[in-house]
């Protein structure tokens, strides 16, 4: 399992997002947990990007549930799923 985390010019992780993904890996042993942080500008043309690079369909992937200001509606995502 993939976990990815955007960070558009400027952003930082959250203090804590990649030693509690760290946790999460431990806890599970027999799921392969990968935390990826990259920077870039989130939405439908990165997910078809990833999609073809780690050859994962995007209906297989998922995000969690965007805020009032996301610029695309989930329709326009290519099938991802939601999170909430």
């Amino acid at each position: 399992m993939k976990i990815v985390t955007v960070l558009e010019n400027g952003e930082t992780l959250p203090d804590r997002l990649a030693s509690d993904i760290e946790v999460l890996d431990r806890e599970y042993p027999d799921i392969d947990i990968e935390f990826v942080a990259m920077p870039g500008k989130f939405g439908p043309e990165l997910i078809r990007e990833l999609s073809d690079k780690w050859k994962i369909p995007i209906n297989f992937m998922f995000i969690g549930s965007p805020g009032d200001h996301f610029p695309y509606r989930i329709e326009e995502m290519g099938g991802v799923r939601l999170i909430i």
